[in-house]
């Protein structure tokens, strides 16, 4: 089902392109975003992302890591979700934001999970500082796990080298890969606007 929804909007999105040249390409790649808002969940991540001062497209890369945006994501150790919340980490997050009848079952709303997950990732934040690598090798194999690979390496900052699980190293490389893709996409789009803005002007 996603993957016959990456492709249509590929293809809506190469259409508009194609025709931006009779028109206002701006406009088209607006309206094709907003098509795809509800689907990646852009709102909701800007809003949590925004609160807890962490950048939107890192969020947006996880989430395409851990689910690949399918929201009733289960992995084989119960990580539920958008953003792949452990059942204690969930139960520990909702008493500290006082949400009252917490369910696991809640982690299948995008709001709740991305709501969560933002909040623990700032968490990790200020537990593991600003570095990437080391945020994430908390995120996936848990904070004990990437304090010892730090102990390990008598180092305050992971490389991806020092991660010694296959599938933590995994996660923090696809991670970082498509947030400098996200990041890469956002300035050629806002080069693009500057141009037909600039074209148009003239």
């Amino acid at each position: 089902m996603l993957r016959r929804l990456k492709i249509l909007s590929f293809f809506l999105l190469a259409g508009f392109l194609i025709l931006g040249f009779l028109g206002d390409i701006p406009g088209r790649i607006k309206l094709v975003e907003s098509l795809l808002h509800p689907v990646f969940h852009k709102e909701i991540i800007n809003h949590y992302a925004s609160y807890y001062h962490e950048d939107p497209l890192f969020v947006t890369a996880l989430i395409k890591a851990e689910s690949n945006f399918f929201k009733k994501a289960k992995s084989q150790r119960g990580a539920r979700g958008l953003m792949q919340i452990m059942p204690n980490t969930a139960r520990e997050i909702a008493d500290e934001l006082k949400i009252k009848n917490f369910k696991l079952e809640h982690l299948e709303n995008p709001e709740t999970n991305i709501h969560f997950g933002c909040y623990h990732l700032s968490k990790l934040r200020k537990e593991f500082g600003r570095d990437s690598i080391n945020v994430l090798a908390a995120y996936n194999a848990g904070s004990k796990t990437a304090k010892k690979w730090l102990r390990n390496n008598r180092t305050r900052t992971l490389d991806l080298e020092d991660i010694e699980f296959y599938e933590t190293k995994k996660f923090a490389q696809n991670v970082l890969k498509t947030y400098q893709w996200l990041k890469k996409f956002q300035i050629w789009r806002s080069k693009l606007f500057k141009w037909y803005n600039k074209k148009h002007e003239s």
